[in-house]
């Protein structure tokens, strides 16, 4: 190839070449685009995530132990602690307000219930610093009669929350085995010393909440009150007779 023709050639090769680049380059910038392209339709396409809270009715409500309770012939079963197993505490006074016989049970044998008769009206299974679980270890603690309401009184004596709820899941649902159609309230306890069972009794209570359990929050009814802790509390735990019928004027307003 002579000299001229050379240099004529070579501006068409250089052309060419640089052709070539821009094209490889465009082609390149095209197939990232349609990918990306692909991707975001891709996720565009899929359905949107959406967050719904539970709506869960309630397993029982207040109205429901309210009805129940008004019946003339009513029998209510409770399980608790030291808290309302004496005859001046809360679950003698509240059924002596309605007339109710009360059967103790037997805090020394452990096997029955005091004064159990034809016209007993409220078990009152209480005991010496129980946790929820005592019940369930206990049969007699079970009256022969079906109650038409359950109330479940404990807090004071549980290790954490979580034993506390750990118990009181095994409880209820014992309870709702034996009497299923009988509504189940739990009471939240009175504040202690320097309210010290605190984060138990919220335990509780988001507990009861989630569980779909109507409360009768006791700890609020001492507050209310405007009485000082020391008139409210006969030791770091038990309430003395003026918290004991703030208590019981708790479950009266709940319950009737």
């Amino acid at each position: 190839m002579t000299r001229s023709l050379r240099q004529a050639v070579l501006p068409f090769v250089g052309l060419a070449v640089l052709f070539l680049l821009v094209a490889g380059l465009w082609a390149f910038v095209l197939t990232d685009f349609r990918q990306a392209s692909a991707t975001d339709t891709g996720t565009a396409s899929l359905p949107p995530t959406t967050t719904q809270e539970s709506t869960q009715a309630p397993r029982w409500t207040m109205d429901q132990a309210r009805e129940a309770v008004a019946a003339d012939d009513s029998r209510v079963l409770v399980l608790g602690d030291s808290t309302g197993n004496g005859n001046d505490e809360w679950v003698h006074l509240w059924a002596g307000s309605r007339e109710m016989p009360v059967a103790s049970w037997d805090t020394d044998g452990e096997a029955g219930y005091r004064g159990e008769g034809e016209d007993t009206r409220v078990w009152s299974g209480a005991m010496f610093s129980a946790t929820a679980d005592y019940p369930l270890e206990h049969e007699e603690i079970w009256p022969g009669q079906a109650p038409d309401v359950v109330l479940l009184s404990y807090g004071h004596f549980e290790g954490s929350g979580q034993e506390a709820t750990q118990g009181l899941e095994a409880l209820t649902a014992e309870v709702a085995d034996r009497f299923p159609d009988a509504p189940v309230v739990v009471i939240l306890q009175n504040p202690a010393q320097d309210d010290a069972g605190a984060s138990v009794r919220e335990a509780i209570a988001e507990w009861a909440k989630g569980e779909g359990l109507p409360t009768i929050d006791v700890a609020a009814a001492w507050e209310e009150s405007g009485q000082a802790q020391a008139e409210l509390l006969a030791d770091d735990v038990n309430p003395s007779p003026a918290g004991s019928q703030v208590w019981a004027e708790a479950v009266v307003e709940a319950l009737g």
